[in-house]
């Protein structure tokens, strides 16, 4: 059950304001200062949310294995729990401005309205911090330009203005600012839902188009040649979020669009993520055979060692989509191919869609596996308990996902309680991520329990599906 935000910051007060905590404070040590939150309740998972510390690294610290030593980790400690003055001075931190952008709701919701520009700007920002972008650096981020500071990088809007009507003037610093937008909105894809990206993606594919109708059609211009990536990149982003809400048109010709670009700048790596996306459709809906074919062509397309984070997520899917069929043995074999790949890979470094498949991401696609094999059940459940608690309050697709996934499996093993319990937990997940394309995996849930309706775990969960259904105003796709 979600805790009172205000009660919340309370509790932070008052342990920040005790003798044990200020003399922590002082010597800087976050291992007892942790032990102190846990006595009053305060889990390592919501310090990490609030923090965008890892919990795994709150955890090395709780034990003393890891003594924290840079000033940014107690600056992010102290920003993220909104530490009060006398125990940031007792740390060493000066005090926080007092025009603090951040929220006072704890981070857990993006309430700063912001209009396309503003979303371009800060997709541009989050691909040039790179790596992963925590929700609670979008908060601040998103603060700050609504309050007008727009970052200093007004050269940037101005060379691209500029270049549209010149298109001699597109140069290096450019097109990589057009990049790093492009790599931006991968990364606030993992922390914004999708309704509120999509005007804005909309409107840098419509800057890239006309960028590159202004320049000569020369296969020699590397330049232009990236510019068509970024544009392919972002166009299989945009028929994502498409088919998200439901917009199956907008999705198939922003699709094509992909195809196009990958075909133009020879990039088939773009193909393979189309593909992929695509592969989710009639996974939805129950057709996995069909899911497993755009997979396996995903896999064929996918040029050799070009990029390991998207072979390991094209495997591991292809090993769910197997196993959903019963196909066990093709399961299996499809599972370690995905392992191999991702002993190697870097999703940080690889491709601008690769930034979600870290090890949270590659373990749901275990557990998803792991739930249709049979035996496996119970090694999938304990994964998943492992992954849920490790993940923070920002990553609720994550764990629709999961928990979508773990209730069909106990529907199929007859678990109809257990099915129904886990069921509505997942429902609370979609609704705070928006993240209506896993919907019907929870319809396909209801229709298997739906005889025991008069049982009370049953009845509750299909009360709440009738309840998230209307918040995204019709049944998903």
């Amino acid at each position: 059950m979600a805790v009172d935000q205000q009660t919340f910051q309370d509790t932070l007060d008052r342990v920040f304001a005790r003798q044990d905590t200020l003399e922590a404070c002082k010597s800087r040590d976050l291992g007892a200062i942790l032990r102190i939150l846990g006595r009053h309740g305060v889990t390592q998972g919501q310090v990490a949310s609030r923090t965008g510390i890892a919990q795994g690294r709150l955890s090395e610290y709780k034990t003393g294995k890891r003594v924290p030593e840079k000033t940014s980790v107690f600056e992010s400690f102290a920003n993220g729990l909104n530490m009060p003055a006398p125990a940031r001075r007792a740390m060493g931190l000066a005090p926080r401005q007092e025009a603090d952008p951040t929220p006072q709701n704890g981070g857990s919701d993006l309430q700063t309205p912001l209009d396309a520009f503003d979303i371009l700007q800060l997709a541009t920002e989050a691909g040039r911090r790179g790596g992963e972008v925590r929700r609670r650096e979008m908060l601040e981020l998103a603060a700050t330009i609504g309050a007008g500071m727009a970052f200093g990088r007004n050269d940037m809007w101005e060379r691209l203005a500029y270049a549209i009507t010149k298109p001699a003037a597109v140069d290096e610093p450019l097109v990589r600012e057009m990049e790093l937008r492009s790599e931006g909105f991968h990364q606030l894809d993992l922390v914004m839902p999708s309704r509120s990206l999509f005007k804005a993606i909309l409107a840098h594919l419509n800057e890239l188009t006309t960028l590159l109708n202004g320049m000569a059609d020369d296969p020699h211009n590397e330049l232009r040649k990236r510019l068509i990536i970024s544009a392919g990149e972002s166009s299989v982003l945009a028929g994502w979020w498409a088919s998200d809400f439901g917009n199956m048109a907008a999705a198939r010709t922003l699709y094509e669009t992909a195809e196009r670009a990958a075909k133009e700048a020879s990039d088939p790596a773009i193909n393979a993520c189309l593909l992929a996306y695509k592969s989710y459709i009639p996974s939805m809906r129950g057709a996995h055979g069909r899911s497993r074919a755009l997979l396996t062509e995903a896999l064929r397309v996918l040029p050799a060692s070009v990029s390991p984070t998207t072979e390991a997520w094209l495997a591991a899917r292809h090993a769910e989509e197997s196993a959903a069929l019963g196909d066990r043995k093709q399961a299996l074999e499809s599972w370690g191919r995905a392992e191999d790949a991702f002993s190697v890979a870097d999703p940080a470094e690889d491709r601008s869609w690769t930034c979600f498949f870290d090890q949270a991401r590659f373990d749901s696609c275990r557990i998803s596996t792991y739930a249709n094999i049979p035996g496996r059940l119970d090694k999938a459940e304990e994964i998943a308990s492992d992954m849920i608690a490790s993940v923070g309050d920002f990553e609720q697709k994550r764990v629709a996902i999961v928990l979508g996934d773990i209730a069909a499996a106990h529907l199929r093993h007859g678990h109809i309680n257990e099915a129904s319990r886990i069921a509505k937990d997942g429902l609370a997940a979609v609704r705070e991520s928006e993240f209506a394309m896993w919907l019907p995996k929870f319809e396909e849930v209801a229709k298997g329990v739906n005889q025991w309706r008069t049982k009370d775990p049953v009845r509750s969960f299909l009360e709440d599906l009738a309840v998230t259904k209307r918040q995204f105003g019709a049944s998903a796709r």
